[in-house]
């Protein structure tokens, strides 16, 4: 007995000429899987699916908009380095989207499959756009206002409201989001968000909280860090930094680290994926074999710096 024909609605949103072709392309072929694809543009109501380009300026009003009803959503922007479930890079091929639209579609409820409701976080969507965009985003969940600053790679908080208290209620879907221009904020918000932190902080601060909120990085991966993190002693356990250090001194692959430095598989497996999706990875061939080596002189002397920066002792057995 043949499969029936399932139907669909998939809406559009910031997507250019190239990327909304592409789509068209990409829904079309769908048919051969027996699913039948409705594209329009986006309305705000619900739908399916909403696969929004996150470089335009409006993406911000849309995508408040389809967390408000609860639709899933798959971004294209110029900062996704790889293709990942619900993100794409720009550029991405017809046979990417379909591969994504297939995926995501059958994950609907009632078609055979399970979904995280709230797929990728709106803050973190709104992270990962193109600074060219509208770089100025206010986002408010009821007592907590977070300015996303695109161009700097920053969010502003108010007093007393803290990093993990945005990071425990960062899937929420009552989220809402606008675009503000520099002067409104300087104006209105300035004064009420004077806390800044770095995107960087941001996600090693999820890292620690809510790993499962980020992109999985690969078990066997390899890589380096570019630049020590813009972290502050309150930021990360120090359980953490005799690691964050060896990636910013050498490449290492997340079995070698984690016995070097005496700590679980999955915190360091954590540390991958922010180092990633703060955009620190730098991807390395050859790794840091498991087998001790000497250390050397340039070693001791970053990670003493490492120790009185922070005023701990990096070598005590670790937890995470």
């Amino acid at each position: 007995m043949n499969t029936p024909t399932r139907s669909f609605r998939v809406a559009a949103a910031g997507l250019d000429m190239l990327h909304q072709t592409r789509l068209k392309l990409a829904c079309s072929m769908l048919l051969a899987e027996r699913m039948e694809v409705l594209l329009q543009p986006w309305s705000g109501d619900a739908c399916d699916l909403l696969v929004i380009g996150l470089d335009h300026a409006d993406a911000a009003r849309a995508l408040s908009e389809a967390n408000a009803v609860n639709v899933p959503i798959l971004s294209v922007a110029r900062r996704h380095a790889d293709a990942a479930p619900g993100r794409l890079p720009h550029g991405a091929t017809v046979r990417d989207i379909n591969e994504q639209l297939s995926s995501l579609l059958l994950a609907t409820p009632g078609m055979g499959g399970e979904r995280d409701a709230q797929g990728t976080p709106l803050l973190l969507q709104l992270a990962s756009a193109d600074s060219a965009a509208s770089a100025l985003h206010l986002l408010q969940r009821g007592g907590i206002t977070v300015l996303v600053d695109s161009a700097t790679r920053s969010i502003a908080l108010a007093p007393g409201t803290t990093l993990a208290d945005v990071v425990a209620q960062l899937d929420d879907v009552a989220w809402s989001a606008s675009p503000i221009d520099a002067a409104t904020f300087q104006h209105q918000y300035a004064y009420r968000l004077p806390q800044r932190h770095s995107f960087e902080a941001l996600y090693f601060c999820i890292a620690r909280h809510r790993p499962a909120l980020l992109p999985p990085v690969a078990e066997h991966a390899t890589l380096k860090l570019r630049h020590w993190p813009d972290l502050d002693a309150d930021d990360v356990p120090g359980t953490w930094l005799l690691a964050i250090a060896c990636l910013h001194a050498r490449p290492w692959q997340p079995a070698a680290l984690a016995a070097a430095c005496q700590i679980p598989r999955h915190t360091v497996q954590s540390l991958f994926c922010a180092a990633v999706a703060s955009g620190l990875a730098l991807n390395q061939d050859a790794a840091v074999p498991r087998t001790q080596r000497r250390k050397d002189a340039s070693d001791s002397r970053f990670f003493s710096w490492v120790a009185r920066r922070f005023g701990l002792n990096l070598f005590q057995g670790a937890q995470s």
